[in-house]
C-alpha cells in the first residue's frame, strides 16, 4: 500500500516531537528529582498535546488523504482515553495491563498512575495539538502544490 508523503507530517514536527521529549525527560528524570505537582501536570500537558497527533499519524498509514478527519479522531480518542484514565480505576488497570504487555519487549513493565481531577485541565491542550497538526498538514499541502 502506497502512503502519502505527508501521512505522518503532523507528528514528525518540532513541537510534537518536543512534547514527546519533554514527556520522556519529565517521567524519567524530573519526577524522580523534583516529584511535585508541576512534574505531574507536565506529563499530562505534553501527552494531551502530542497524542492526538500520534493517533492521527497512525491513522494516516491507513487513510493518508483524510487529514482533517484523522486529526479530529486523534483529538477525540485522546480526550476519551485521558478522561477515562483520570476518572476510572478500571480504565487505569486496563491501561496498565496493555502497557505492560506491549512494553515488555522494551523493558517497560508497568506504569505509575495517579488519579487527580485537576489533571483534566490538560484536556485544554488537545485543541491546541489538533490546531498545530492541521497547520502542519496545510503547510505540507501548500509546499507540495508549489513544487508541482
Amino acid at each position: 500500500m502506497k502512503t502519502s508523503r505527508f501521512a505522518m507530517t503532523e507528528f514528525f514536527a518540532p513541537w510534537s516531537l518536543g512534547a514527546v521529549a519533554l514527556l520522556g525527560l519529565n517521567d524519567h528524570i524530573f519526577k524522580a528529582r523534583f516529584h511535585n505537582a508541576w512534574t505531574g501536570k507536565l506529563s499530562d500537558l505534553a501527552g494531551c498535546f502530542f497524542l492526538p497527533l500520534f493517533v492521527s499519524a497512525l491513522l494516516g498509514l491507513l487513510m493518508p488523504r483524510a487529514t482533517t478527519l484523522r486529526i479530529f479522531v486523534g483529538g477525540a480518542v485522546t480526550a476519551v482515553v485521558f478522561t477515562a484514565l483520570e476518572l476510572s480505576d478500571v480504565a487505569g488497570a486496563m491501561f496498565g495491563t496493555v502497557v505492560s504487555f506491549a512494553g515488555a519487549p522494551l523493558g517497560i513493565h508497568g506504569v505509575a498512575q495517579t488519579r487527580d481531577l485537576t489533571d483534566l485541565w490538560a484536556l485544554a491542550l488537545i485543541p491546541v495539538g489538533c490546531w498545530y497538526g492541521l497547520h502542519r498538514l496545510q503547510r505540507q499541502t501548500q509546499t507540495q502544490m508549489e513544487n508541482t
